[in-house]
């Protein structure tokens, strides 16, 4: 059952993004102009030279909703691209007693550094990727140095971890003004605490340490 309210919070999203994306491209939307406005470009002299830029190139490029992988039960961010084969995310996840069923609430800040493995989709769509999430939690139990009333190397230190993660999204253009394209995505994920324990223990595989999520990305011009 807990599946079930993630999957139907992003088709509702989607579909609310999508007939608001045809609202702006048909200039009915009640803030249209307000972001006609926003989008045009503009220019400046400096130094006698004319420098023409986009009010909101500071803008991100995408925004992200995800559902588990080591960022909460669900999570939000917001992204850059850089140089076509690398994307940026920072997401704020939550795990609490409503989302998830967890006595503990776990607010969790993570830098999501993406990497595209091929310069073009498979079957026109389907782009994988792989790369490496920094996350940052915090609870009423974690700590990023250890307490001093345990031995030392007792525990690992359970505030920042680094998670590689691969996996793949299927991205759809749109034919927007304002929105290029939504994606659904999946990933695998696995915190280095848990990749250490797999290593070096007997009890802990590697098929356990591994977390799937998925997610709905909307991308912008």
């Amino acid at each position: 059952m807990r599946l079930v309210f993630p999957i139907i919070l992003f088709l509702t999203i989607f579909s609310n993004s999508a007939s608001q994306a045809q609202f702006y491209s048909e200039g009915n939307y009640p803030r249209a102009n307000f972001y006609n406005r926003m989008y045009q470009p503009r220019q400046t002299v400096i130094s006698g030279d004319t420098v023409t830029y986009r009010p909101r190139w500071f803008f991100p490029k995408h925004a992200k909703i995800q559902y588990a992988g080591n960022v909460g039960f669900l999570s939000v961010g917001v992204g850059y691209h850089f140089w076509d084969i690398y994307e940026a995310t920072f997401s704020y996840g939550l795990l609490n007693e409503f989302l998830g069923g967890s006595h503990v609430t776990v607010h969790t800040l993570s830098l999501k550094n993406s990497f595209f493995l091929t310069q073009k989709p498979w079957f026109n769509h389907f782009w994988p990727k792989a790369g490496i999430m920094i996350n940052r939690g915090n609870t009423n139990n974690t700590f990023r140095k250890l307490p001093p009333h345990y031995p030392e190397s007792y525990y690992f230190q359970n505030k920042v971890h680094a998670a590689p993660f691969w996996g793949g999204e299927w991205y759809q253009p749109l034919k927007d003004k304002h929105l290029t394209g939504w994606g659904l995505y999946f990933e695998f994920s696995a915190l280095d605490a848990y990749l250490l324990e797999a290593i070096r223990t007997e009890y802990v595989t590697m098929l356990d340490v591994w977390s799937l999520a998925f997610g709905i990305t909307f991308y912008f011009h």
